[in-house]
């Protein structure tokens, strides 16, 4: 009677770990066959360091007249688009939206940004001066009765 279980479990689970082996093969399988691997649009990734905040993404889809940056003195947000054009699949039209929360510590005027030709946009944000602390002396006011 008991053997019967497990065997009837190895049944079911069986097909499900081949299935779950094929859909972790999945990303190199489609690299062999479509010649890149396969990345996400714009994907980014943000460094929040001693000396600067920077966010990278890959832009490659992108031509720099495409690509807008802004700054609300809070966030970065980063804008691309480009209408509709041909590419080996048909047409494609993209558009993409990052919004970037900026830390309190930085200086909002000394951002800047490159884009590499590889498509790669680097955004570098300062952070503001750490001021030491001062000793400042306080006077005692003296407050007589009269």
């Amino acid at each position: 009677m008991f053997s019967i279980v497990p065997r009837i479990i190895a049944e079911e689970i069986g097909p499900m770990m081949r299935m779950a082996d094929e859909f972790a093969r999945w990303p190199a399988v489609m690299t062999r066959y479509m010649g890149q691997p396969l990345t996400r649009l714009a994907e980014s990734e943000v460094h929040d360091t001693d000396k600067e905040f920077r966010v990278r993404m890959e832009m490659k889809e992108f031509k720099p007249e495409e690509i807008k940056i802004s700054s609300d003195n809070n966030r970065v947000t980063v804008t691309a688009e480009h209408e509709q054009k041909q590419d080996e699949c048909g047409l494609v039209q993209r558009h993409v939206t990052r919004i970037f929360k900026l830390p309190d510590n930085v200086d909002p005027k000394s951002i800047t940004s490159t884009l590499t030709d590889h498509g790669i946009l680097s955004i570098r944000v300062q952070k503001k001066p750490c001021e030491e602390p001062k000793e400042i002396p306080i006077p005692v006011n003296i407050k007589c009765k009269e």
